[in-house]
């Protein structure tokens, strides 16, 4: 876990240990009551939430924080019995259901890793629509806002709510078994449910990596996290060349987090960063993973990021960086996700590998793409494309587009900088 930042605020920190402890807590309590009250679970979190904020803002941070709260969601789940007369079903004349309470909360429960995994592979159940897997996933699972679910997966957050409550409605009414799916399908494939798994956290770690909505240290917090859950998938399907290569691309990108700021705590793009701060021991340990997946010698969208993260993390230099082996991968990329977004990054890879001009019309012709329109980076390389070509006036109209889309100071600092850097 990262240092946290003396300077934030009791509400931050808050925060931050709730995002920490939200998965482990809803496992927790969901593995006790069932899939059927996930609300109740989340209800029960939401509230121990309310009170840690209440009480650290006023009192300070305890000294453990984690185990504070495991001890006030074990007493509100005993009232919560109480108030909804489960607690008269339940317990029996020996009070032996308020002993396995009790041992369900003992210390170190909330540590338990195997449920985080029955609770994640049970949100990606296939009776589930996909987008409702992964938006309850990362409510659930991730504590994720609604706002924050919508931006990851590119809807409003009116359709976030309607996938969120359909999906419990399925669990209140269904029969969810809380385990885990054997380590391989059939034919010795990945169980079907990985993949909504896989992707889930790929989600929640570009939430953490390129969100712009929170202080940097919660953002690597929710990267952190990310691949603590794929980690653990990894133990339990040691063999998927798939989830190899996710955990590959994370901890490639996690390995450059030292050199995306200054000492002020500027953004620095990749050119301006000190290649010798990222982290050798996390590069090294990605490359052999990734050198693990390509064994299976089949192509998937994680291996083709990975290997695109690697090419960065090789380079000795911005300049000496394999740029035509990038504008490869993000080719090869397309075939699996034809999305804009692999556009726009292969057109900067063509830029940088010496066709300014053809890189300038590929992005010409994404103008009119909504999800590029408002793409504050987007704006920004058409802006320092148009301006490499000579035409300032032109380019100009971009900077102040990515300018007025930027949501922090930190962001507008950045494209300011890498506009006075063209001049």
């Amino acid at each position: 876990m990262i240092e946290m930042d003396k300077q934030l605020s009791a509400h931050e920190l808050t925060d931050h240990f709730f995002r920490h402890s939200y998965a482990k807590l809803v496992a927790l309590l969901v593995r006790y009551f069932g899939l059927s009250e996930i609300s109740l679970a989340e209800d029960i979190v939401q509230d121990t939430l309310v009170d840690a904020m209440e009480q650290w803002s006023l009192q300070g941070l305890p000294q453990n924080p984690e185990g504070w709260l495991l001890d006030v969601a074990k007493k509100k789940t005993i009232n919560s019995l109480k108030r909804q007369q489960f607690f008269l079903k339940k317990v029996v004349p020996e009070f032996q259901e308020m002993e396995r309470l009790e041992a369900h909360f003992e210390s170190g429960a909330i540590q338990h890793q195997d449920n985080q995994l029955r609770m994640i592979f049970s949100c990606c159940h296939p009776i589930l629509a996909e987008e409702s897997q992964i938006a309850l996933a990362l409510k659930t699972l991730c504590g994720l806002s609604i706002s924050e679910i919508a931006q990851a997966l590119l809807t409003s957050k009116a359709n976030i709510n309607k996938r969120l409550y359909r999906a419990k409605q399925q669990f209140r009414q269904g029969k969810f078994d809380f385990v885990l799916p054997p380590a391989t399908g059939p034919s010795g494939q990945d169980p079907s449910r990985l993949t909504g798994v896989l992707k889930t956290l790929y989600l929640l770690f570009k939430t953490g990596y390129y969100s712009n909505q929170r202080k940097t240290s919660i953002q690597i917090e929710l990267c952190f996290e990310a691949v603590r859950l794929q980690r653990q998938v990894l133990v339990t399907y040691q063999t998927s060349a798939v989830a190899q290569s996710l955990l590959a691309w994370m901890l490639l990108c996690i390995a450059r987090f030292p050199g995306r700021q200054d000492q002020a705590g500027l953004l620095l793009p990749l050119e301006e960063q000190d290649r010798t701060s990222w982290d050798q021991r996390l590069i090294a340990e990605g490359i052999n993973l990734l050198q693990l997946a390509t064994q299976s010698n089949a192509l998937n969208s994680y291996l083709l990021q990975a290997g695109i993260a690697a090419e960065h993390c090789l380079a000795p230099s911005f300049e000496a960086t394999n740029w035509a082996s990038i504008y490869q991968q993000y080719a090869l990329l397309e075939r699996f996700e034809a999305s804009s977004i692999i556009q726009f990054n292969k057109a900067i890879a063509r830029f940088h590998q010496g066709q300014q001009q053809q890189a300038l019309i590929d992005l010409q012709s994404m103008k009119e793409e909504p999800s590029l329109k408002s793409n504050l980076h987007f704006q920004c390389a058409l802006g320092l494309f148009l301006l490499h070509q000579k035409q300032t006036a032109a380019a100009q109209l971009h900077f102040k587009q990515a300018l007025s889309l930027a949501t922090s100071d930190q962001e507008k600092e950045l494209i300011r900088r890498r506009i006075s850097t063209q001049k």
